[in-house]
């Protein structure tokens, strides 16, 4: 897995004036970095966790390499194997989104709303994507951590007390 960008660490971002939020710093260098360069974050949704995920445009290619990967073992192992539907379920639903020099960047609207993301978003870096939640929603998932739920309290103790 050597040359992989392995995203870590959290962050939060509120939405500004525009509706923009900003991807962290240093998961914006690994994005940019694994995007050849430009500033391409691409987007799609996580279902199983009603949230979204992020990455950089070449890990479209990891995508590809493992299904063909997947397609061979099937074939070796003399079972069947739909690399159509594979690279449908892989590759349909994802957008790239260009972000400026600051991160600052639009997600989507439906992914938005399927994550019932509004004017915060929290990034959890979580090896070779960012998850992108809804705080509160972070904090109903079975498999959080208790430590970044103590943030996830706290932040929005301190939006609470600032009035949002």
């Amino acid at each position: 897995m050597s040359g992989v960008n392995l995203f870590s660490g959290n962050a939060f971002s509120v939405a500004d004036s525009k509706g923009r939020f900003v991807l962290p710093l240093d998961m914006r260098k690994m994005v940019k970095a694994a995007s050849g360069g430009d500033n391409r974050l691409c987007i799609d949704l996580l279902e199983k966790h009603r949230c979204a995920k992020g990455f950089g445009t070449s890990h479209k290619a990891e995508m590809e390499d493992e299904i063909v990967k997947n397609a061979e073992a099937a074939r070796n192992r003399g079972e069947a194997y739909d690399a159509d539907t594979a690279r449908e379920l892989a590759f349909s639903s994802l957008e790239e989104l260009n972000f400026d020099d600051g991160g600052r960047f639009f997600p989507p609207a439906d992914i938005k709303e399927f994550c019932g993301i509004d004017d915060a978003i929290m990034f959890l870096g979580v090896g070779r994507f960012i998850q992108m939640w809804k705080p509160e929603a972070y904090l109903e998932y079975p498999a959080a951590r208790e430590v970044i739920k103590a943030r996830v309290v706290k932040f929005l103790a301190e939006r609470e007390a600032v009035g949002k």
